[in-house]
């Protein structure tokens, strides 16, 4: 046959379809039966269908969230780390990446001493992040509740660095996120409320920002500020 001839019932294949009985058995015989929510809502098997992969492949899922910078699974950790950044509004990424630094110092509470240097280095990282993204935000602009979530987790890393430092380890790498902390606090929140027309209770306010902020206590003058507006 020539080429052309051969192509033709090769297309011709294509149109032959097996028996819808012989293909439901033969599913059966190699998946089991369907389970009742793939029965009842097949267009989610595709998604099942990786998953179940996943399960398989790596395991139970409390492995793989359980799992240390440094060990295998973690690459699978992070790989949905960043999957989760990517459906987060950028507002919101400031949040997420202090989580995923608190996570990190929890992490050190329990990590082998083989997974302690990549995280920290992980620690850094995400404080890295946190303090690109919050750079971006306006303080007197931005959701109330965004930001207080930002001095939840912001307080929560100086707990966690407290308990850890208590145990003679050290982490540092938050120098970062101090600084854009102090910058906001600065140009943002005292100079917005310098340029305002205050009451007397609210230049009190602005007073006590104001030494927060020559003690360092960036933090605490944020929360100052949000908790009275």
């Amino acid at each position: 046959m020539t080429e052309a001839e051969i192509t033709k019932k090769l297309k011709g294949l294509k149109q032959i379809k097996p028996r819808k009985d012989w293909v439901s058995l033969t599913k059966k015989e190699i998946l089991g039966e369907e389970s009742f929510g793939l029965t009842l809502f097949p267009y989610l098997k595709p998604a099942f269908a990786g998953l179940i992969a996943v399960c398989l492949v790596f395991g139970l899922f409390g492995v793989v969230k359980s799992a240390l910078p440094g060990d295998l699974l973690y690459i699978v950790r992070r790989a949905a780390h960043y999957g989760q950044v990517l459906l987060i509004p950028e507002q919101e990424k400031p949040v997420f990446q202090l989580k995923l630094a608190n996570d990190r110092l929890e992490d050190l509470t329990k990590a082998p001493v083989k997974n302690l240097a990549p995280t920290i280095n992980e620690f850094q990282a995400n404080i890295h992040e946190a303090a690109q993204n919050l750079a971006k935000i306006d303080a007197t602009t931005s959701d109330a509740i965004v930001m207080k979530k930002i001095v939840e987790e912001t307080k929560k890393i100086d707990e966690n660095k407290q308990k850890l430092e208590s145990l003679g380890m050290v982490v540092g790498g938050t120098e970062e996120l101090d600084n854009v902390l102090a910058k906001i606090v600065r140009t943002q929140i005292i100079e917005d409320l310098e340029n305002r027309s205050l009451t007397e209770e609210q230049e009190n306010v602005l007073a006590e920002i104001k030494e927060l902020y020559r003690e360092g206590e960036y933090t605490e003058a944020l929360e100052l500020y949000l908790t009275n507006q």
